[in-house]
């Protein structure tokens, strides 16, 4: 955990955060800018601490979810899917030990000694421009699932393993792993697979009720706290993403993940795995609605409360008031 503490407080990370979260006619030259310095960090935090560190997992993450914001920017999502932040909003999905292992693999096996950067340039200069928003998709799904595999294998509790992951890294990892796969979502979503997003956003459930369900415990007190708020909200948000996934797929289809690798046999030849029938849809849909609607009004209670305490809530009040748009829309939709 030193390592973490150490590139999130380097000045070249938050520099490229900064960039990511700067403004005007610069914005794209900035996600650049940002997704070169990610790129550096990423091949020095390999050559360092591991290719299986957390550190590493962590500069996986910022260089995918860079290459993906930056693609956003240049293409905006349409105005039924508008673009979260870099927090709020991971397919491949490594479904068992093997696929893991595969993952986490694929660099040391796949030419060897290429950067990541310079694996980006090469990708660019064998494709037409108009190609290098897909190519840079397909490069941030790969990095977002590579550290999915890590945060996945420090999180568990596999007795077969030889190294074990210590208690801190755990408890990080599973702060990160719902992150990533909200991201993973986030980038299904914007190239309209919206059955893949459907299963990112479900899969990132579990961590943010966890995660939300661990702030409830009583040794942990009374009071709330900016944080407690943002916890919640994440959780809140995540239903509301699934819902509105969901009323995204098509009318009269079931709802299909394409990059599950579990296929069943009786899938009739059908690629991928069904995750909602055609006739289910619109109702889990509203159920998830219906949560998140539920969920809302303590938060906006909790957020009045610290606001008569004078509480700074800083972004967190914009995040509120976005989260509550977001769930306006998809009670139209519904509606």
């Amino acid at each position: 955990m030193d390592n973490i503490m150490k590139i999130t407080s380097d000045a070249r990370f938050r520099l490229a955060r900064s960039l990511m979260t700067s403004g005007g006619d610069s914005t794209t030259n900035s996600f650049e800018g940002a997704i070169e310095i990610f790129a550096s960090l990423l091949e020095e935090t390999r050559n360092t601490c591991g290719e299986t560190s957390l550190t590493a997992a962590l500069c996986y993450y910022e260089y995918g979810n860079a290459l993906f914001r930056a693609v956003v920017r240049r293409k905006p999502l349409d105005s039924d899917n508008e673009n979260h932040d870099e927090d709020k909003k991971p397919a491949a999905k490594p479904s068992s030990a093997a696929a893991r292992k595969r993952s986490l693999d694929d660099d040391k096996t796949k030419e060897p000694g290429l950067s990541v950067s310079n694996k980006r340039a090469k990708m660019e200069n064998n494709v037409e421009e108009g190609d290098n928003d897909d190519d840079d998709i397909a490069l941030a799904l790969e990095m977002l699932s590579t550290s999915f595999s890590i945060f996945d294998w420090h999180s568990s509790t596999d007795e077969d393993k030889k190294t074990k992951p210590d208690e801190e890294g755990k408890r990080y990892s599973l702060t990160q792993i719902p992150r990533v796969l909200s991201t993973i979502g986030d980038i299904h979503s914007h190239c309209g697979k919206f059955g893949d997003a459907v299963d990112a956003y479900c899969r990132a459930l579990p961590y943010r009720e966890n995660a939300w369900e661990e702030r409830q415990k009583p040794d942990k007190g009374e009071s709330l706290s900016v944080d407690d708020l943002k916890c919640q909200r994440l959780l809140v948000e995540t239903y509301a993403l699934v819902a509105e996934a969901l009323l995204a797929c098509k009318e009269g289809e079931d709802v299909v993940c394409a990059n599950d690798e579990d296929k069943d046999d009786d899938t009739n030849g059908a690629t991928g795995k069904v995750l909602v029938a055609a006739k289910d849809r619109v109702d889990f849909a509203e159920s998830h609605y219906a949560t998140a609607r539920e969920k809302l009004q303590d938060i906006v209670y909790q957020m009045g409360k610290l606001a008569a305490e004078n509480v700074d809530l800083g972004d967190e009040k914009k995040d509120i008031g976005y989260l509550v748009m977001m769930l306006v829309g998809i009670g139209n939709k519904i509606h």
